[in-house]
């Protein structure tokens, strides 16, 4: 009986390889069945032509200008973000930029509020000298009318696509407007992102090239083990992932790009899960002979927190 789950166990193992060794020998076809099993809106595979960044009202934050900004989606909506300028902006210079998602909660914990654990970090990257822009996520925050995220998870998935497919559009639709802004360096675009945000850093980088350095915080894992034990709230149950690969893969696509991978010492998204998902993509790196371009840090004493100036010393290194 030992022997036949031995056995057993070890032709599961030789399967995930299989699978997850197609799915980066061929990157076009792995991208295609991520971008359809997330319901992620791009009409064969196509990135989404730029919507129009609607300017609003201006307000201060720790001596930055903030402004609200709208942009329509995919499906019509009204997505609230925000702009946040680094002191003395100009619109004659171009300036690198960071697309910094939210977690679970409001895009304001990115703005004002250094107590969550978001703590402001989109205005403490515009202090570092930073272009940045933020969104709100579908069901939270000023999105929060919409309904609760996971009965808009459930309602996407009557469609075959999900919450997270719709939230990740909407980050590309964002990305395309803030690639035809003027004043933004396009050769010098980041993500960032803690939880939902990296995840959101992370799937972004992966399928829009545009992007030249992605920060990923308190997410990455496997889906096998993070996502299926309650770590993550389950929005993040991705209907038939492990049917087209793993998260290795997604951090793959992102190679030969520059990536960081953050998951603080106290993390409940542990540094053990992490360093498997790491070690592939690593390989990977390793691979195309551009190690340098991607790390993983354990920051002593963190927990599921964004630590703005881990983010910030990246950047400046990457951009």
């Amino acid at each position: 009986m030992i022997l036949r789950r031995k056995i057993s166990f070890l032709l599961v193992a030789l399967i995930l390889i299989m699978t997850t060794s197609f799915a980066y020998a061929d990157k076009g076809s792995f991208k295609q069945k991520l971008i359809s099993v997330y319901g992620i809106h791009m009409n064969n595979g196509k990135l989404p032509d730029a919507p129009e960044i609607i300017y609003g009202e201006q307000r201060k934050v720790d001596g930055l200008d903030v402004t609200d900004i709208t942009f329509s989606s995919f499906d019509g909506e009204k997505i609230p973000g925000e702009v946040i300028y680094p002191k003395g902006f100009k619109t004659s210079t171009k300036y690198p930029t960071i697309l910094v998602f939210s977690g679970h909660g409001e895009m304001e914990e990115l703005i004002s509020k250094s107590e969550s654990y978001q703590h402001a970090g989109a205005v403490g990257l515009a202090k570092n000298g930073y272009l940045v822009y933020a969104m709100e996520n579908r069901g939270m925050g000023k999105l929060a009318k919409m309904g609760d995220h996971l009965v808009l998870d459930a309602v996407a998935r009557l469609h075959g696509g999900s919450w997270y497919g719709d939230i990740t559009t909407d980050a590309l639709y964002l990305s395309a407007a803030v690639n035809e802004v003027p004043y933004v360096d396009k050769q010098r675009i980041g993500t960032a992102g803690v939880s939902t945000g990296g995840a959101l850093s992370m799937l972004v980088a992966a399928l829009d090239d545009r992007v030249s350095a992605a920060y990923v915080q308190g997410y990455l894992g496997t889906y096998a083990k993070t996502f299926s034990d309650g770590t993550h709230d389950i929005c993040n149950n991705i209907s038939g992932i492990l049917n087209v690969g793993e998260m290795w893969d997604v951090g793959n696509l992102i190679a030969p790009r520059k990536a960081l991978y953050v998951n603080g010492e106290m993390d409940h998204f542990l540094i053990a899960d992490a360093q498997v998902s790491y070690a592939k993509i690593k390989e990977h790196y390793t691979q195309l002979g551009v190690e340098g371009n991607v790390s993983l840090l354990s920051p002593r004493g963190v927990t599921h927190e964004f630590s703005t100036q881990v983010a910030a010393d990246f950047f400046t290194k990457s951009l």
